[in-house]
Formats: structure tokens, C-alpha cells, sequence
């Protein structure tokens, strides 16, 4: 197997974190990109700078759209005043990673996440906490839920989630997975706060909250199926706040 000398794995480094995190995280995060580089091909420190200048001064994707080499190379130098040597060879970092290949194959993985999240089921796993409190004392309230759902098309629609495919059309499986997770468990947390602190005179009945109800009712509004829905609640028992001494 042939040894990468530092362009290439410059090259290869600047191609995985648009495979990772889309095709605008160059421009969007250009001090990370370079950071990324220095670690990956510490000789060539001086390139990563002046892809830095690049991505900072808003070249980059302009130069990303010229095929000509020659003409490449004279913009890179008329634009950030390089030598030509180093602006060769900036061309053919900016070239060979937007190589037809790779277009076909960034084109081919748009949206591969999304699909793949649509086509399976996903179990979920919720801890509640909350606390019920008079004046003279408090309750721990606990619920342990272990929920699998199915996505719908609806799911993929998400005015959210579609804001972060138009960021990122490379978002995998477990990423989407996360985002509505976080989004579940948001909801539950807040139904759960509610039902344990809607009454100040009664300390809730934690095993009588209402899961199944709550977990429906978020999957018709984002597009989900109810697979399968299990849960147990539990308090830690009233506990006064001042104790009198003896």
C-alpha cells in the first residue's frame, strides 16, 4: 500500500470532515479546519495556513468552481498574493478534492442518513425527575420509560431537521436518531414537571403518569409510530424539611 505524503493526507483530512459535516464546514468553521490539519499533516503547516487565508478571505468557493488549472492558480495568486509554487499547489488540493469522484459520491450520500433513520425502528430510553414541594416538605418523583418508536415520511419533514440537512445533507442515522431524542425527552420532562407539580395540596401518584398518553400524542405531532411503550414511575417518600431535635 502506497504511503501518503502530507498533500494527500491534506487532501484526505479536508475530505473527511466534508464527508462528516457537510459541504459548507470549511468556510462555515475555517480556524477548526485548520487546527485539523495542522494534526493531520504537521509538515505541511504552512499549506494549512494558506488554506486558512483562503477559507477566511472568502476565496475558497470561488476557487472551488474554476476547472482551469492555470487559470485556478492565477486567482489564488492575484487574490491572497501566494507565490506560484504554493499557489500550484493549492490548485491541486482544491482539484483533486472537488474531483468528479468525490461529487458523485458526495452526490450519491445526500441525505443517505435520512434515509436510512426513515427505514428503521429506534428505542428510546427516558429517566423523569422531578420534585413535588409544600411548605414543610418535598417528594423525588422518578419515571423510567423504555420506548421504541417508527418514523413516518412526516419525520423527515421536520422544519428543524430540514434546516440542518440543508447544512449538513450528510447527517447520519445516529445524528437524526439524537435530534429527535433530545426532542422526546424535552417533551417528556416538561409533561412530567407538570404532572408532578400541578397540585399543591396532593403529592402526585408517580406510577399513574400517564406515558403511553403523552408519547402518542408526540408521535402525531412529529411523525412517529408507537411500537412498543413501557415505563415505571416511583417517589423517595415525603421528606419534612425541618426536623424538630430531641
Amino acid at each position: 500500500m502506497k504511503k501518503m505524503n502530507d498533500v494527500e493526507r491534506t487532501i484526505e483530512k479536508l475530505k473527511e470532515l466534508i464527508d462528516k459535516n457537510g459541504y459548507d464546514y470549511l468556510t462555515d468553521k475555517p480556524l477548526a479546519v485548520y487546527k485539523e490539519l495542522e494534526e493531520a499533516a504537521p509538515d505541511e503547516i504552512i499549506t494549512a495556513g494558506a488554506i486558512l487565508m483562503l477559507l477566511v478571505c472568502g476565496v475558497w468557493d470561488e476557487a472551488k468552481l474554476i476547472e482551469d488549472r492555470e487559470e485556478l492558480s492565477g486567482k489564488i495568486q492575484t487574490k491572497c498574493s501566494f507565490n506560484k509554487k504554493m499557489s500550484d499547489k493549492l490548485t491541486d488540493v482544491i482539484q483533486t478534492l472537488y474531483s468528479e469522484d468525490n461529487k458523485a459520491e458526495w452526490n450519491e450520500k445526500r441525505e443517505e442518513g435520512l434515509g436510512q433513520f426513515l427505514k428503521s425502528n429506534h428505542t428510546f430510553k427516558w429517566e423523569g425527575f422531578s420534585v413535588w414541594e409544600v411548605g414543610n416538605g418535598t417528594v423525588n418523583c422518578f419515571y423510567n420509560a423504555e420506548i421504541e418508536l417508527h418514523p413516518t415520511k412526516k419525520a423527515g419533514q421536520n422544519k428543524n431537521l430540514q434546516k440542518l440537512l440543508k447544512k449538513n445533507p450528510f447527517m447520519t442515522k445516529e445524528s437524526i436518531r439524537e435530534f429527535y431524542e433530545n426532542k422526546l425527552k424535552e417533551y417528556l420532562d416538561s409533561e412530567f414537571e407538570e404532572y408532578c407539580t400541578c397540585d399543591d395540596y396532593y403529592e402526585p401518584v408517580v406510577e399513574d403518569f400517564e406515558l403511553t398518553y403523552d408519547v402518542e400524542h408526540w408521535c402525531k405531532e412529529n411523525g412517529f409510530e408507537v411500537v412498543s411503550c413501557e415505563g415505571e414511575g416511583r417517589d423517595g417518600g415525603y421528606e419534612p424539611k425541618f426536623r424538630r431535635g430531641w
